[in-house]
């Protein structure tokens, strides 16, 4: 295997070499490596104290002294550089309350999370493997270095990391991994919400957006996704499906299809509030799961409704959301050529002002009385139909006192 570091990252281990320094690229980066990756970032394990990698260098920023990291900018590229170090107690199973800078290469290693990010590579030296992580990766396995109930009663996180790389490697999690996330899954939730999110997101918009199904094997789920009971199997199999629906917005709108048969949209904003879900992801998902409501008939005129309210990637998400559903009497109907852009009204308040008709409120009554029409006709979408019809209404909305 022939491993060639980027010229600047060559020059940043260079140079803590020629002051004196032990340092190797070490963790994802080394693992996308191996696997004929390219990595997005790179990080530097290293012998050298911080206050010794901030004289080496003319641009520094303080990034993680506590924890013996100095972020470099050399020459426009960055590189976290951290000290050789061990991690003493967690306190928060979360973070180490205390750091103990090392001598050892091996035993910085050591304190990592799963063998496949517990290598390091020096272009004189080559890979330094004392976990057996290019093993892993032949076998495609996602395994805890040591012990893995040490690790995971550590950083309660690394549950939920195990399951993410698992989707976006396609990697198994072994055996032993795998059982202490079951018996220790409860300890998630001493995880903020903020962390927990950004592993899903990293999950559903993996390679293998099926692994999610993963946290309710191991019962994470408890915390993460209180009333979801199970993953829907309709679910994943769409999640393995490459040419189907994916992606988080859809993945968590038949979750809460699924689970709940009233109000769902009411739950889904509740819970991705819980999990600090943007305004905009929490509005996409209320929206499909509102579309689904009214597709449950997707007659013609549901689907051109659906489509006007709440948009036409809604409406066609909550088809497939529909789709998944084998419940569903009318889903062999189902028809995703059916939604289109809805047309335009062809005519405006200013128009009906121009008509005669000036009462604000009759206005907004009369539009909306006029978009009811055309979801069943749309070829009434014509201007002199539609002055006709706000005539209509307007006589019958002030003749029977209905305003």
């Amino acid at each position: 295997m022939h491993i060639i570091l980027p010229k600047k990252v060559r020059s940043i281990i260079a140079i803590l070499n020629h002051g004196g320094f032990h340092a190797h690229v070490v963790g994802g980066c080394v693992r996308d490596m191996v696997m004929g990756k390219e990595p997005h970032d790179w990080d530097i394990t290293t012998s050298a104290r911080p206050e010794q990698v901030r004289e080496l260098f003319q641009i520094t920023l303080d990034t993680g002294l506590k924890h013996g990291t100095v972020t470099v900018n050399f020459e426009g590229q960055l590189c976290e550089i951290t000290t050789w170090r061990t991690d003493l107690s967690y306190i928060d199973h979360r973070h180490p309350e205390q750091v103990r800078f090392t001598d050892s290469l091996e035993s910085d290693l050591a304190r990592r999370d799963f063998t496949i990010n517990a290598m390091a590579f020096h272009p004189d030296e080559g890979i330094t493997d004392p976990f057996g992580g290019m093993g892993d990766i032949s076998k495609k396995l996602i395994r805890s270095v040591g012990d893995p109930v040490e690790r995971f009663s550590e950083d309660a996180l690394r549950m939920l990391r195990a399951i993410r790389f698992s989707a976006q490697l396609g990697f198994d999690i072994e055996n032993q991994t795998y059982y202490a996330i079951k018996t220790l899954h409860r300890d998630i939730g001493y995880i903020s919400f903020e962390r927990i999110r950004i592993e899903l997101d990293k999950i559903m918009s993996s390679a293998h957006p099926d692994k999610i199904g993963l946290i309710w094997d191991t019962q994470l789920s408890t915390h993460i996704f209180p009333g979801i009971p199970a993953f829907p199997e309709s679910l994943m199999k769409a999640c393995q499906d490459p040419h189907g629906r994916r992606g988080p917005v859809f993945i968590l709108s038949s979750l809460f299809y699924g689970a709940f048969e009233q109000e769902s949209a009411e739950h889904a904003g509740f819970l991705l509030r819980r999990l600090k879900y943007d305004n905009r992801t929490i509005s996409n998902v209320k929206k499909v799961l509102k579309a689904a409501d009214l597709l449950k008939a997707p007659t013609q005129r549901n689907i051109r409704c659906a489509c006007h309210l709440y948009g036409v990637k809604a409406a066609e998400l909550a088809l497939s959301v529909l789709a998944l559903d084998n419940h569903h009497q009318n889903k062999d109907s189902i028809d995703p050529s059916l939604v289109n852009e809805p047309l335009p009204l062809q005519i405006s308040g200013t128009d009906l002002i121009r008509s005669g008709i000036d009462e604000g409120r009759d206005i907004g009554v009369i539009l909306s009385l006029l978009n009811l029409c055309l979801y069943e006709k749309p070829q009434l979408n014509h201007t002199d139909i539609l002055l006709l019809l706000s005539e209509e209404f307007h006589k019958k909305l002030h003749g029977n006192n209905l305003l």
